[in-house]
């Protein structure tokens, strides 16, 4: 599958996977300003495999020296959608059919629900061999995964004891089964995006079944809330 990390211009991604995503990635799409701050951590050096590319309006890009290969697009100028819309288009265009986005949240709040929200969109694209985008959001605290139910969908996600979940109903009377959850879920429907959020897996997935048409997003932490205790991990 033809992957592809999406750079955007909030807070620079810190979490050690992310950065190991950056560096060994073969594909990278930077919103225009994300671009100044790859260059400027040294990351990605000329030995690196794969082109970067600069998508965007220009209107945080900075000309600096580059140690790796740049192709910048400016085909997309329009103020419609914002940069990181413009990236994932970008990506599709050029066959990506998977997409990790980093660094899309942190230091403006507006920019950082927006961005999230998206995400919901993002998933019900098409890629270029007719199949639905497969796209995640990783933050140095944890990832948000869109789902898609049209009439119903079941969905199996990896997890691991205490991690933390929350779920966010995208759109209304979706209604969303559990089964791994501390605190189950039966045939409810959500109203608000609060409603199903700090729940807890309890081993190493939990099932969804959810029933409508819409989109879910769930977040799921990189860490537990608090170590297994010594007799928790013998069992």
């Amino acid at each position: 599958m033809n992957e592809a990390i999406i750079l955007a211009n909030g807070s620079f991604p810190q979490r050690e996977e992310s950065l190991q995503a950056l560096m060994h990635s073969e594909c990278i799409v930077c919103c225009d300003g994300a671009f100044n701050k790859l260059v400027d951590t040294k990351l990605i050096t000329e030995q690196r495999r794969g082109v970067v590319h600069v998508v965007g309006d220009g209107d945080s890009l900075i000309c600096v020296e580059s140690p790796f290969p740049v192709v910048v697009v400016d085909k997309y100028t329009d103020q419609d959608t914002n940069d990181l819309t413009k990236a994932v288009k970008y990506a599709l265009s050029i066959g990506m059919e998977r997409l990790v986005i980093l660094g899309a949240t942190g230091l403006r709040e507006d920019h950082t629900l927006g961005n999230i929200s998206l995400l919901a969109e993002y998933a019900r694209m098409a890629t270029n061999n007719g199949g639905m985008l497969k796209v995640e959001m990783w933050t140095d605290y944890g990832r948000f995964t869109p789902l898609l139910t049209c009439g119903e969908a079941d969905v199996e996600l990896e997890s691991f004891a205490r991690q933390q979940v929350s779920l966010f109903a995208m759109d209304c009377g979706i209604e969303v089964t559990s089964k791994g959850l501390k605190y189950p879920i039966e045939q409810r429907v959500f109203h608000a995006l609060w409603e199903a959020t700090l729940n807890e897996a309890e081993g190493d997935f939990f099932r969804l079944s959810l029933r409508g048409d819409g989109a879910v997003l769930v977040y799921r932490t990189w860490d537990a809330k608090y170590p297994l205790s010594e007799s928790e991990k013998k069992r």
